[in-house]
C-alpha cells in the first residue's frame, strides 16, 4: 500500500533509525516497504492518505514536489527572514517566537499573496511583533505581552487608588512633608527642624502615628516639645 503524508511524523522506516516525514510526501519513500497493519494504523490516525498503487499522474507528482520543495525552503530560512515575510500583511503578530510558529505564519501569508492579497510594503518586520512566552505544563497560555502590559497598568492603578482612600480615611500614611508629599511608610523619626517645618495637622498626624499625647498641647513649640519629649 502506498499513500500521501497528510502531515509531518516521525518514522523508523528500518524498524531503529527514526526519520522526518514531510506533509505532502509519499510514503512509505521509494525503496521503502511497510505492514498493511502499520500502514493502516498511521492512515486511521489521519496522518496518510491512501492512493491507488501505481506512478501518479504528472502534474500532481509535480504539484507534491512543488509543496515539499516549498515546506522545506521555509523551514530553513531564519527567524529574522519569517517575520519580514509575516510582516508583508500589515497587521501586528503577537504569539511564540519558536521557529515552528513563525514558520507557520509565514506559510499563511504566502498563500494570501498566492491567492491574490497584495503584500504591505515598506514596514519594519519587528513592528507591533510581540513575544508571548510559553505556558508551563498543565497551565493555562499566558497572556500576550499587550495583555499583560494593560493588566500591569490596571494593578498599578489600582493599589494607587487603595492608597488615595487609606490617606482619606486617616490611614498611617496621612501625614505629608513641607512638599506636600505623603510620608512614608515606616519612616523613621523625624528631627525637631524637620518637624518645625510640618503644619499642625500633619504634627498631629505624626504624633498619632508615633504614640505621643498631646493632651494640654495648644501651640505649635507645645507640639514639638511633647514630640521631641518622648524620643
Amino acid at each position: 500500500m502506498r499513500g500521501i503524508a497528510k502531515k509531518a511524523f516521525p518514522f523508523a522506516l528500518d524498524g531503529i533509525n527514526v526519520v522526518h516525514i514531510s506533509a505532502g510526501s509519499d510514503f512509505p519513500p521509494s525503496g521503502y516497504t511497510v505492514s498493511d497493519t502499520t500502514f493502516g494504523g498511521l492512515a486511521a490516525a489521519g496522518f496518510l492518505e491512501a492512493v491507488e498503487e501505481g506512478l501518479l499522474p504528472e502534474e500532481e507528482a509535480l504539484n507534491r514536489r512543488l509543496i515539499v520543495a516549498i515546506d522545506k525552503r521555509m523551514s530553513a530560512m531564519s527567524d529574522e527572514d519569517l517575520k519580514a515575510l509575516i510582516a508583508r500583511r500589515g497587521t501586528p503578530f503577537s504569539g511564540n517566537m519558536v521557529h515552528a510558529v513563525l514558520v507557520a505564519e509565514a506559510k499563511a501569508q504566502l498563500l494570501r499573496e498566492y491567492e491574490g492579497a497584495e503584500p504591505v510594503a515598506f514596514v519594519n518586520p519587528n513592528a507591533g511583533v510581540t513575544e508571548q512566552p510559553l505556558s508551563a505544563p498543565g497551565q493555562a497560555t499566558p497572556p500576550s505581552a499587550a495583555a499583560a502590559v494593560e493588566q500591569q497598568k490596571a494593578q498599578q492603578e489600582a493599589s494607587q487608588q487603595q492608597q488615595e482612600a487609606n490617606m482619606q480615611n486617616g490611614g498611617e500614611n496621612k501625614a505629608t512633608n513641607q512638599f506636600g508629599e505623603p510620608l512614608p511608610a515606616g519612616a523613621g523619626k523625624l528631627t525637631r527642624g524637620e518637624l518645625a517645618k510640618l503644619n499642625k495637622a500633619d504634627l498631629e498626624a505624626y504624633a498619632a502615628k508615633h504614640e505621643v499625647d498631646l493632651t494640654g498641647a495648644k501651640t505649635k513649640d507645645e507640639f514639638l516639645d511633647a514630640i521631641a519629649g518622648k524620643y
